[in-house]
């Protein structure tokens, strides 16, 4: 009988510490990511400068900078979403925009 008080203790205390490992590897992937953020920005305002040089219209620039993020992907570490991609070159363009403008 003791054994079978046992075996349930343990079963029991195991399943309450397969959602916390669940989440551990969740944030210990998102933490390897994030690690990556300030390199991918750089690696961004880099593209954008180059496609000012090479590109005449926004439209150009924009996809030159997303492919070009796209095919490193796998030297970032980092999953690349083409809208966050986006939306980052948009966020740049506007900031840029604005701080020209208070000028």
């Amino acid at each position: 009988m003791e054994w079978v008080k046992l075996i349930i203790a343990l079963v029991s205390g195991i399943a309450a510490c397969i959602p916390l490992v669940i989440q551990l590897v969740k944030f210990i992937k998102e933490a390897a990511k994030s690690k990556n953020w300030a390199p991918l920005m750089q690696l961004v305002l880099k593209l954008m400068t180059e496609a000012e040089k090479n590109y005449a219209t926004g439209t150009e620039r924009k996809k030159y900078v997303i492919d070009s993020i796209k095919a490193m992907e796998s030297t970032l570490n980092y999953d690349i979403d083409e809208n966050v991609i986006a939306e980052m070159i948009d966020s740049v363009i506007k900031a840029t925009k604005t701080i020209n403008t208070n000028n």
